[in-house]
């Protein structure tokens, strides 16, 4: 193949992990590299922590969970200079950041932020390149869109451009009519557009027809067209992330940071294709799921970890593919790699399949929990039942996967009664995983609450107030560049005083430091169920003969009717003679939160004395590069839940 002229640098930015290489140009660099150019990705966020300290670094990044936008923010007042109002924006940050947000940090690293623009231009030899590209997603696009002007200024013939998350739909389109240093946007999945771009610009051709692409006709009107997606997952190669170790090894701070590995196995969602949850935009307008062979999965996992001497993956997929609980996860437990690999789930997986994903190497996962009540469940479209949640969580405390949840409140149509039955639960599960955060709904760009707003009753639907400090623009463009939206609902509830009941007994869970609820065998065939869960007496209790057998058959979600029949079975009678005294067993075992039942379902909670424990102190964070739909404060209890920043 004859190689290209053409040299492309594809940047990442501010503010994102630094503990991890960006999936989408390492994949960039590789599908450029098949197809004859030369690329280079380099990471200016490395470079910006390095500069004002990891620590301050992490605190800026952190802030996004909850909305802040501090890192956008940074870079707004370097893009727009007197245009913004520091002023403001500085007092309504203090009054809504979380405890635990350091503002003196926000205050020192604004000093830096002018320096580490104009070193960008001689850091990463922005005079070689033809092409610059900037991925944006979450706090990136203004830090892209602050060193792409620079570029612009000392460079006019360079092209600059720009994908990711941020240039989905009406976003990508905006920061075109808005933007005029940013050349062209790819809009979606750019693996196979990105090089014809490329290769009609060096070709002097016309750019109609590449899928996704936005740019100007005549220099003001927009075209795009229709996104494509890439059908064959197999055909795409590995990423390359060779250019964010050699900057890591390089860097000063090479031995604070412990670096994992991203890899990807599918695209889309299978269950949101089918039922899209409600509160969900991570998807944009590329919702059909596609998912590698487990075949090429297994290979690529291999190849990555050898090539850069790491056992810790994270998938960025969306969803776990049903299909690879009978291909791959069997096959990387058969291998016996001792990868330790992060996965997002669909939390209805039976005890068996968490089971397999420990023995696979999944040793943390992030599950669609979301809400212990299934008439809210139902509302926001899950397809599991709360009782289904519940067997999740006892599943990965009994097998070690670490789960990572939130819990939700805020859906149109819920009820008082929702979440007296939900307070009234939480303290029988205080010895399973808690909750990272109890936080209302926010309205995201592409989920269907926000295409829906006015049939779903929520009313009053603009941007978070914050957006107003980034962009000195019109309301109309500041809608178009807006992921996060604030809202009320029509019938003016307050889902706030609705859901504070769960405060306490939250707070309660997530302090947990050690009260548990297990079971264990004694000599004889007894059962022995130890009860130290917070805020009651410690209890021991003993179940022998039919007790047991019962206790244990519903250590898995059971129906009534299967219950009796394993009773009378078990003891040689008809289901109408044991009815009675099976029934009796459980109403006790439920009034002492031994056992959950939702309608003709139960569930025992006790879990084996010899189950890894998840206190609080042991959590981990949820995928950290994922678009939570929640508001994160300090104490995982959300501050500033959405429209409380006043206008």
């Amino acid at each position: 193949m004859k190689p290209h002229r053409c040299r492309v640098l594809l940047l990442n930015m501010p503010f994102v992990s630094v503990s991890r290489p960006s999936i989408g140009i390492s994949l960039l660099k590789a599908r450029l590299a098949e197809e004859g150019f030369r690329c280079k990705t380099a990471y200016p966020n490395l470079r910006l922590a390095e500069m004002i300290g990891l620590d301050r670094y992490r605190i800026i990044d952190r802030s996004f969970a909850n909305s802040l936008f501090v890192g956008d923010w940074l870079f707004a007042q370097q893009l727009f200079l007197n245009r913004l109002d520091a002023k403001a924006y500085l007092a309504t940050l203090q009054r809504h950041c979380p405890t635990d947000f350091h503002f003196d940090a926000l205050l020192e690293a604004r000093e830096f932020v002018q320096a580490f623009l104009d070193e960008c231009i001689q850091a990463y030899a922005i005079a070689d390149y033809d092409v610059i590209g900037f991925t944006s997603v979450f706090q990136q696009n203004l830090a892209s869109l602050a060193l792409a002007k620079r570029i612009k200024e000392s460079f006019p013939d360079k092209v600059t451009l720009m994908g990711g998350a941020n240039c989905e739909g009406v976003m990508g389109r905006e920061l075109m009519l808005r933007f005029p240093w940013i050349d062209y946007v790819i809009c979606g999945e750019a693996d196979y557009s990105l090089s014809e771009l490329l290769t009609r610009l060096e070709e002097k051709r016309p750019l109609e027809g590449i899928a996704g692409l936005v740019f100007r006709q005549g220099g003001k009107a927009c075209a795009a067209s229709v996104q494509d997606r890439v059908h064959n997952l197999d055909a795409l190669p590995d990423p390359d992330f060779d250019d964010y170790f050699e900057a890591l090894a390089s860097s000063r701070l090479k031995g604070r940071i412990k670096p994992s590995l991203v890899f990807e196995s599918a695209r889309g969602c299978w269950w949101g294709a089918k039922s899209h949850c409600t509160f969900c935009g991570l998807n944009g307008e590329a919702m059909a799921f596609r998912s590698k062979s487990a075949q090429r999965v297994l290979q690529e996992l291999e190849r990555l970890s050898q090539r850069y001497q790491l056992k810790h993956f994270m998938a960025v997929d969306n969803i776990l593919s049903q299909e690879y609980f009978r291909t791959l996860l069997p096959a990387l437990k058969e291998r016996r790699l001792g990868l330790k690999i992060f996965y997002e789930i669909k939390s209805n997986l039976k005890p068996e399949q968490v089971k397999l994903l420990k023995e696979a190497g999944v040793w943390a996962i992030q599950p669609g929990v979301e809400s212990l009540n299934s008439h809210v469940l139902k509302l926001m479209k899950k397809g599991v039942s709360a009782i289904q949640n519940v067997q999740l969580l006892k599943s990965c405390r009994q097998y070690g996967v670490q789960a990572s949840w939130n819990l939700l409140y805020g859906f149109p149509g819920e009820t008082e009664e929702d979440y007296a039955q939900m307070a009234a639960l939480l303290p029988a599960l205080y010895h399973l995983r808690p909750p990272n955060c109890l936080a209302p709904i926010r309205l995201d760009r592409f989920s269907p609450n926000f295409d829906q707003a006015e049939e779903l009753k929520l009313a009053q639907v603009k941007p978070f107030a914050m957006y107003r400090f980034l962009y000195p623009l019109p309301p109309e463009s500041i809608a178009n560049l807006a992921y996060f939206f604030e809202y009320k609902y029509q019938d003016g509830r307050n889902a706030h005083k609705m859901a504070a009941k769960l405060v306490r007994p939250f707070k309660v869970w997530r302090a947990n430091k050690g009260g548990d609820l297990v079971k264990k065998y004694g000599r004889h065939p007894e059962l022995v169920i130890i009860d130290t869960r917070p805020e009651r007496r410690r209890r021991v209790y003993h179940f022998q003969g039919m007790q047991r057998e019962l206790y244990d058959f519903c250590d898995q979600i059971r129906g009534r009717s299967k219950i009796l029949q394993f009773a009378a079975q078990r003891v040689g009678k008809t289901v109408e003679d044991v009815t009675v005294r099976v029934d009796l067993f459980l109403s006790q075992l439920i009034d002492l939160q031994l056992m959950m039942r939702e309608g003709n379902q139960y569930l025992s909670l006790a879990v084996p004395a010899d189950a890894p424990q998840q206190g609080s102190e042991q959590h981990t964070s949820a995928r950290p590069d994922a678009v939570s739909s929640t508001l994160p404060a300090s104490d995982g209890i959300a501050a500033n839940p959405p429209g409380s920043i006043p206008n």
